[in-house]
This record gives structure tokens, sequence and C-alpha cells, in this order.
């Protein structure tokens, strides 16, 4: 009786641990499936150098950023297609600590592409849009990429990434503290 127990349990691990090695096989399959139809997002660390622990108005950003708690700069392009899906699939209007640097080749450019997106500086709260036609601020910075993303922690920039899709650029965005039923002006960073 004992051993027709004891080879039950081992038939039954033996059939948990087939089930288990499936279920493993079919995540990776799903993983594989996502990374062919290019729909993972896989940012990459960007190396901001000796902007790493500035102000940002010391590189032509807005002074409002000198003194966030926490904040993200995603940089835009009007030449690029990745941009214009990110700013398609930006909140409108735009999340609390999100700002956005349009580098355009021209006036009309920039005007067509934030119309289009329904950015439009200068119009509250969308002030946080800022447009470098000469790219004097991503110069600066030393960008020679689009989209990347730079963070802020109290007032300073602190590191930068590549922003793959609005669902990473979401999940990244500060979110404020809230204590007890109210917000403080502090913030901290999304899940990544």
């Amino acid at each position: 009786m004992a051993a027709a127990a004891l080879t039950a349990t081992a038939v039954l691990a033996l059939l948990l641990a087939v089930f288990f090695g499936a279920l493993l096989e079919m995540f990776r399959d799903v993983r594989q499936l996502r990374d062919a139809l290019g729909i993972l997002d896989r940012p990459l660390s960007v190396d901001i150098g000796a902007a790493a622990g500035t102000r940002p108005s010391i590189h032509g950003l807005p002074r409002a950023l000198d003194s966030a708690a926490a904040a993200i700069v995603l940089f835009l392009s009007d030449r690029c297609e990745t941009c214009r899906a990110l700013a398609a699939g930006v909140a409108k209007p735009l999340p609390e600590n999100l700002w956005i640097v349009l580098e355009a080749r021209s006036p009309d450019s920039a005007a067509s592409f934030l119309s289009a997106h329904g950015l439009m500086p200068g119009a509250a709260p969308e002030e946080r849009v800022v447009v470098d036609l000469a790219g004097e601020i991503a110069g600066h910075v030393g960008l020679n990429t689009t989209p990347i993303c730079f963070r802020l922690q109290d007032g300073v920039l602190t590191h930068a990434t590549t922003v793959p899709s609005s669902r990473y650029l979401t999940s990244i965005l500060p979110m404020p503290i809230r204590l007890g039923g109210s917000s403080t002006r502090r913030s901290s960073y999304g899940n990544a």
C-alpha cells in the first residue's frame, strides 16, 4: 500500500515538473515572439558625461527644472518616427513631471509636429514643451540621438536612457508621493 502511494506521488511530481517545464517554454516562446515583433521595451543607458550632477538651466533648459524634486525631460526630434509615436502616445495634458524638448529643422516643422500631436508650447500646462530650433540644448548636453529621456532628481540631471515606447515612458514618470490623502512636493520615480 505504501509502495503504491509512493509511486503515485512520484508520478504526480514528475507530471508537475513536466507541466512547469512546458509553461516555462511557453513564456520563452512568447518573449521570442515579442522580440521578433519589436515590442519589447529595451531602454539603453546613455552616458551624459559632464552634464551629470548639473542644473538643467545651465544647458538652456527652463529654470523651473532647477527646483524640480523629480522630473523627466524627453528629447524628441521632428525627423524621428519613434518620436512621433511617443508624442502621439503621451497623455494630454502632459503629466505633471514631464517636460518635452523638440529638436526641429525649422519653425514650420516644429509647429506642424506640435499641432499634429496636441503639444502647443505656451498653453498651460504645456509651457513644459520647449522647441530647440538650432539644436543648442541638445548640443549643450551632448545629445546626438532621440528619443532620449533625462532624469532629474532634486534639481540636477542624474542620468539618461533611450525611450523605446510610450509604455516605457509612462512606467518611468515620477509620481507624487501622497501622505495622508494630500500630495507633497517630493516625488519619486515610477517602476524603472
